[in-house]
């Protein structure tokens, strides 16, 4: 007969009280009354994301990748959020900045339509056209030609196809999450039901809430934001503005004064553009509840002649007169989600009846409804699309500041953040808060604004996506940033990406033991550019070139960097200036600068500190400069005894390029210290196939990639066994 200690047997009592908890707390969660006799089924996994928003499926993806298991539970029949449900076009304004799962959807959209030939030939499949910013190179980059353009119902199915080919990830439709569960401050599950009463509770080591509205780490305890800050030095944009965007005006009025104001929601209808030939049973019979065609007098479509997607289809996304409306969604995110289906009766009736009105007042009969989408649901998208709801108080918050370049610089490079996790390239994007009545100014409404020409990509911080006060939970969609902040960074590309970041820290820490605000950035980053996300923005190197992840983890350390125009010229020859920096940053060499050596090299050179430190430390002989101080013989008093320095040693040519073989010499004296015994180039073994098959060239990307396996050998990292934990208790929302 089996020993049971009295440890043992207490440890046993408390686990069974701990479950008889479990399914207590799960009852009183329930919204519905479920027989006594039955208790919710658990599911465990390694990953529970709630929401299967556009960040929803990138977490999804990103955590299976990592080959943990993962379950994505979303309260629509679609996945992709907004993606799905009306945004049909890439909202970016440069490919380059352009990664990840996200570039996985637009090249699956790219080779859907390339499919259709009679599609290819429309106008809308013409390349995009010139840059009309004031940097010559940002611009809207949604074309069709470059998978930029889809209908919703191919975004889904796209997006569906993708997550079925992870075995290890599951995915359930219209279930909403009910509430959390905790132990102690740490997220260990969710509760969830249907509409037809089949709960289900669902255990994970992280839990990652995607959805728009952080419901989940609202109902954990999480500190969030909801509504405007006040102006301030870092956001001069901030708080209560009038903004012309014709002319880039603030107007009369705007007092930066804070307040609880979420900016305009719609429901964004695909509308299709019928030929007579078609018939008329596209037109709407008879108004939606609540139509008043006062509502729409001074609005305007101006896609009623055009295409905005293929199969003569055109997104409807009017503001701030149209199918928006403003403050009646300002109770929305703490809204209960009876309250939020009310709501989005509201909006889907106010959205139908701006169709009404084009149809019947403005006579564009041509107009209708796509009877291709959105089949089970009138034709009309299952979400309301909310910009701005909460915003969760993060590690790092986000701030205008950090995404308009101006306002800590001097160029179009936005500050640095070297525990980048996503990069967004968006305007400053802020719709009304207030709806549009004064009609004699020029601007969309109070709390309006299109910051396009002050605009640059830039990265978010993983400290964005980790709330404070609560573990074992990531938030990548109602990230921790200002209200104008988040207004740039609340696009479906960037959302994606950070999604990807929060499925792979999640995955990670599955793998590992590490909770997710305990992992190595570096770690997560380094997975990351494995699935081709970029974390460092450079207009010409893609995820696609041999040394991207090299250049890419450089540029992280701090070792290189681009020119003012955000160019790394990758295949460039690396000249011996650059090469200079390159190392000193490299192998972190404290500067020593004794004196002005070359000619060419002056003190205002921005090599000139680097180029004068490998001088001291006598590297510089690999590159033929000699020392002269072994000519001068012993001590003579007569020459020796005076002040005047003749540190002319000529030209240095810091523009011209150093050959790989040089380079490899060079880390050598430096790795070692020897720069007496100088190595040959025979001498020097390399294991860089890109180095030695061209030891007399070596390109700037080459370089980094060489530098990175000579500093960071690969090393296999063990998985430790997780320590099996207690059974999490229930905590009511």
């Amino acid at each position: 007969m089996p020993y049971f200690s009295q440890t043992s047997c207490r440890r046993f009592v408390r686990r069974l009280v701990g479950y008889v908890g479990l399914v207590s707390s799960i009852m009183l969660l329930s919204s519905h009354t479920i027989p006594s006799t039955l208790a919710p089924p658990v599911e465990s996994y390694d990953v529970v994301v709630v929401g299967g928003s556009s960040g929803g499926i990138g977490a999804a993806i990103g955590a299976a990748r990592m080959g943990v298991s993962v379950v994505l539970i979303e309260d629509t029949p679609v996945l992709g959020g907004m993606i799905s449900n009306g945004i049909s076009n890439t909202d970016c304004f440069s490919y380059a900045s352009l990664s990840g799962v996200y570039n996985d959807l637009r090249f699956a959209v790219k080779n859907h339509y390339l499919a259709d030939k009679a599609e290819q030939e429309t106008p809308l499949f013409k390349p995009g056209g010139k840059s009309d910013h004031i940097d010559g190179r940002s611009r809207q980059s949604n074309a069709a030609s470059e998978g930029g353009r889809w209908e919703p119902h191919v975004a889904d199915a796209i997006f569906k196809k993708m997550a079925a080919s992870y075995p290890n990830l599951k995915v359930y439709y219209r279930r909403f999450a009910t509430g959390v569960l905790k132990q102690q401050n740490r997220v260990t599950g969710v509760t969830t039901n249907t509409d037809d009463n089949q709960p289900i509770t669902f255990l994970g080591k992280t839990v990652i809430d995607a959805t728009h509205e952080a419901d989940i780490a609202a109902w954990a305890g999480a500190p969030y934001r909801v509504g405007r800050e006040p102006r301030t030095a870092l956001e001069p944009h901030a708080g209560e503005i009038y903004y012309f965007n014709d002319s880039g005006e603030i107007l009369p009025g705007t007092t930066g004064r804070q307040d609880a104001g979420i900016v305009s929601s719609g429901v964004r209808l695909c509308i299709k553009l019928y030929k007579p030939e078609e018939g008329t049973a596209h037109l709407l019979t008879t108004p939606p509840p609540g139509y008043d065609p006062a509502k729409y007098e001074n609005s305007h479509y101006w896609h009623n002649m055009s295409p905005t997607m293929p199969k003569q289809k055109a997104e409807m996304n009017v503001n701030p007169i149209g199918n928006e409306l403003q403050e009646a969604n300002w109770s929305w995110p703490e809204a209960s989600r009876e309250e939020r289906k009310r709501m989005y009766e509201l909006y889907k009736n106010h959205a139908l009846g701006f169709l009404y009105y084009l149809q019947t007042v403005r006579g564009q009969t041509h107009l209708g409804l796509a009877k291709d989408e959105f089949t089970d649901n009138g034709h009309v998208p299952y979400r309301l699309f909310m910009r701005e709801a909460r915003r969760i108080e993060g590690e790092v918050t986000m701030t205008e500041a950090d995404i308009n370049p101006f306002i800590l610089g001097n160029s179009f490079v936005p500050p640095f953040q070297p525990a980048s996790i996503a990069i967004g390239h968006y305007p400053m994007d802020a719709k009304p808060v207030h709806a549009k009545t004064n009609m004699a100014t020029p601007d969309k409404g109070e709390g309006d604004f299109f910051l396009a020409n002050v605009m640059a990509a830039f990265q978010v911080p993983y400290g964005a996506i980790l709330p404070k006060n609560v573990e074992g939970l990531l938030v990548p969609v109602a990230v921790s940033a200002t209200h104008v902040a988040f207004s740039a960074i609340r696009m479906d590309p960037t959302w994606v990406v950070m999604g990807q970041a929060a499925g792979v820290a999640a995955g990670m820490s599955a793998k590992t033991g590490v909770p997710v605000r305990q992992l190595a950035v570096a770690q997560i980053q380094g997975e990351l550019l494995k699935q081709k996300c970029k974390l460092v923005f450079y207009w010409d190197v893609e995820a696609d070139h041999p040394h991207f992840e090299a250049v890419q983890k450089a540029s992280l350390r701090g070792w290189v960097t681009g020119n003012d125009s955000r160019d790394f010229r990758p295949d460039a020859l690396l000249t011996r200036a650059e090469a200079a920096s390159l190392l000193c940053r490299s192998l972190a060499l404290w500067p020593s600068v004794s004196n002005m050596h070359f000619t060419d090299v002056p003190f205002n050179h921005p090599a000139f500190r680097d180029v004068e430190t490998l001088f001291d430390r006598g590297a510089l002989r690999v590159l033929g400069v000699e020392p002269r101080w072994p000519k001068a013989g012993g001590y003579n008093a007569a020459k020796h005894m005076g002040f005047e320095q003749r540190s002319n040693f000529g030209a240095f040519r810091p523009d011209d390029p150093i050959s790989a073989t040089e380079f490899q010499q060079l880390i050598q004296v430096l790795q070692t210290g020897n720069n007496m015994a100088l190595p040959t180039a025979e001498s020097v073994v390399s294991d860089s196939p890109a180095l030695s098959a061209a030891p007399d060239r070596l390109t700037r990307a080459a370089a980094v990639s060489y530098l990175d396996q000579v500093l960071n050998p690969k090393i296999k990292v063990e998985t430790p066994a997780v320590a099996p934990g207690n059974k999490p208790k229930l905590k009511r929302k």
